[in-house]
């Protein structure tokens, strides 16, 4: 008996060991081994993440999914897209069912510390707002005293308009909802939500998007990012970058198009190092030099990405407003590629 009970120890040292060496993997490693990366998005979401009639993932989010596989698998279709909602999204993460969740997540303290997770870079600046009928006579907060507004609950929208009607001491009745509906037919006199949402529920869900307007007061600041979990630093910092990697080329001129061009001629060291013809940034990483290159090259600069998917190539015909670069008056900028 002491024999045997000696011979297992080895045994369950070394599968503990093993055990624990795995559980502590790197994402990027566990995501090289896989071949594709599990990126979280919401499903049937037009224009930020949704299955086109020809059956092919699109959006503004999911075009940040590709970029993070070009970046890491130099292949923007090694994505394996996971549909998470409002409650999983976080909770995602955390079991490992996915690597990076691209979904319109405000990044708050408290959800850094209930999750466990972490927002690497702000990818859009949004704010809620309060959309209503034209022909309904509320023009300002106000005017919704004794009015019905419906929001979508389990997010920081409800508990920034419950915050608001408690201070203000309107008489409003709040209709909560599980998803995103649009209020068109619905007993609600308004809706509240981030405005992007409401310009994509407007652009998508009613023939008559004339009849409707944005009341001018927003309710809260809404920084929008990815996240991950907040226990793989390089993890982190790989998405940081890719979404830096877009916002630098945006500034810097740097296109799908011409970024072979510049790649060979540019003499800004910020471009070069982003596309990699210098400098150590993807070995930093632990990414090949090439992986700022392979994003341009697949997904295109930030505006690019915006336009497509928002702006003005798109039905939302949404404008940049704080999601503008810094030196076009808006917030979004990218620290030194140096």
């Amino acid at each position: 008996m002491p024999l045997q009970k000696h011979l297992r120890w080895p045994f369950f040292t070394s599968l503990l060991l093993t055990l624990c060496i795995e559980s502590h993997a790197s994402t990027l490693s566990k995501v090289i081994k896989r071949g594709d990366i599990n990126c979280g998005v919401y499903p049937d979401d037009p224009s930020r993440s949704a299955i086109s009639i020809q059956g092919n993932w699109e959006g503004f989010y999911v075009d940040f999914c590709r970029a993070v596989a070009a970046a890491v698998l130099q292949n923007p279709d090694y994505v394996n897209f996971v549909e998470v909602r409002a409650k999983t999204r976080f909770t995602s993460l955390v079991d490992r069912t996915t690597d990076v969740v691209m979904y319109s997540s405000t990044w708050t303290l408290g959800r850094e510390d209930t999750y466990a997770i972490s927002f690497p870079a702000i990818y859009l600046f949004d704010a809620q707002a309060i959309l209503v009928r034209k022909n309904s006579g509320i023009k300002s907060l106000k005017d919704l005293n004794n009015k019905s507004i419906c929001v979508t609950n389990n997010t920081t929208s409800q508990r920034n308009l419950e915050n608001i009607i408690a201070i203000r001491k309107l008489n409003t009745e709040v209709i909560y909802s599980k998803s995103d509906p649009f209020f068109r037919g619905s007993a609600c006199d308004a809706y509240t939500g981030d405005k992007m949402n409401l310009l994509i529920s407007l652009a998508n869900h009613t023939v008559r998007k004339q009849d409707y307007t944005l009341l001018p007061s927003r309710l809260s600041r809404e920084p929008i990012s990815p996240t991950v979990r907040n226990d793989d630093v390089q993890w982190h910092h790989i998405i940081r970058a890719v979404i830096h990697a877009t916002i630098l080329a945006e500034e810097k001129g740097v296109t799908a198009s011409n970024a072979d061009h510049l790649r060979e001629h540019s003499n800004d060291l910020e471009v070069t190092n982003l596309l990699g013809s210098t400098g150590n940034i993807g070995e930093m990483l632990g990414l090949d030099k090439d992986w700022g290159y392979r994003v341009i090259k697949s997904v295109g600069n930030y505006a690019e990405i915006f336009d497509r998917n928002l702006g003005e190539n798109s039905p939302v015909q949404a404008d940049r407003g704080l999601s503008a670069l810094w030196k076009d008056g808006g917030t979004l900028f990218s620290p030194p590629f140096k």
